[in-house]
């Protein structure tokens, strides 16, 4: 539900598997930060 209220949308694997990777540090916030930015581009 917070992926939701986040991004704006519902979640995609694709999102919460870019979450996970940020909250194990394979992935950094710029990285995360432009994978929402591409959701809501794309709405």
């Amino acid at each position: 539900m917070l992926i939701a209220l986040w991004t704006g949308r519902k979640p995609t694997l694709r999102t919460y598997e870019m979450l996970c990777w940020y909250f194990t540090g394979m992935a950094d916030e710029e990285e995360l930060l432009a994978h929402i930015a591409k959701l809501q581009k794309q709405d």
